[in-house]
């Protein structure tokens, strides 16, 4: 088949940054995928400092479907959303698959399953599944849903009990607005799945679809506790500004606005905005609790001072 008749049916787009130890796995994964549709792979080496550059090359140059792949080797660092943004802005296919450079996929025919299931049900804009991961602290942990089902759908509004990952997202590439990506400093994953909810439905898979990696160099283990509270915050003060947004969010925003209360500077503003966000009345009662609770502690830290 010529170059000029192949039509990409899917797009799988891939940040890289300092990925030297794990860009080769990521991207054997993706190239032994096993389709019956054409895909390219839009991989962004964010300015890594490592080798991450020398191993994209060799694979591309040796491994029989390195073609497949667009290579981007940045002159300059873009940062986390904003690497993602450019892939995502050179994607060419009706859907796309999403993978960080340290992940990779376990199941050879991940991309023929999601794409046959958004192919046959159009009322759907996204589907991802579940994955492997083992942490220092946790052991295995198995991000799977327990229930003897194939599968769960989520609706715009009603998302509870589940949140997506950069890892299995898989989605119509009409139903992003990467515009709408730009205005935040750090989108995630989260942000993705709820902007596509907007425009249709959302499918889990019941299955393991990849393993992701936690280690001390990754963009989201690496972070302390009160870190990955304000990169959340970050998500859903970015999502609070859109009209749309606002009543989905509104509840894990004031729940985030009280847990970063004593944990910067912004405390009097936190107290002021979560206090705006009260719609019932457990959320009264906590917001008290929690600000009382706070209010306590300085006191009480101040008169051992």
């Amino acid at each position: 088949m010529a170059i000029k008749d192949i039509v990409i049916r899917v797009s799988v787009c891939i940040s890289a940054y300092n990925h030297e130890e794990f860009i080769e796995e990521a991207l054997h994964s993706v190239l032994e995928q096993e389709c019956n549709f054409d895909y390219e792979v839009i991989l962004s080496n964010d300015h890594s400092t490592d080798c991450t550059h020398e191993v994209i090359t060799r694979i591309i140059e040796n491994h029989p479907h390195g073609d497949k792949i667009r290579y981007y080797n940045q002159a300059k660092n873009l940062g986390i959303n904003g690497n993602l943004i450019y892939t995502l802005e050179q994607a060419a296919g009706k859907y796309i698959a999403l993978l960080e450079g340290d992940d990779y996929w376990t199941d050879q025919n991940k991309l023929q399953k999601q794409f046959d299931f958004l192919e046959s049900s159009p009322d759907y804009t996204i589907c991802t599944g579940g994955y492997e991961s083992i942490t220092p602290a946790r052991g295995l942990v198995v991000r799977k849903l327990h229930e003897n089902v194939d599968g769960i759908t989520y609706e715009f509004n009603k998302k509870d009990g589940f949140r997506a990952h950069y890892l299995n997202m898989f989605f119509r590439s009409k139903s992003l607005d990467t515009d709408k990506l730009k205005t935040f400093k750090y989108s995630g994953d989260n942000v993705i799945f709820l902007i596509c909810l907007l425009t249709g439905k959302g499918y889990f898979f019941n299955q393991i679809f990849g393993f992701r990696r936690t280690h001390p160099g990754g963009a989201w283990t690496s972070k302390s506790q009160i870190d990955k509270i304000k990169m959340g915050y970050e998500q859903l003060i970015g999502l609070h500004r859109f009209p749309e947004f606002r009543k989905a969010v509104r509840s894990e925003l004031f729940y985030t606005y009280l847990d970063l209360l004593g944990e910067d500077n912004n405390s009097k503003n936190n107290i002021i905005y979560s206090l705006k966000l009260i719609r019932k009345p457990d959320e009264l009662i906590y917001f008290i609790k929690r600000v009382l609770n706070v209010i306590f502690k300085t006191k009480t830290k101040n008169n051992f001072c």
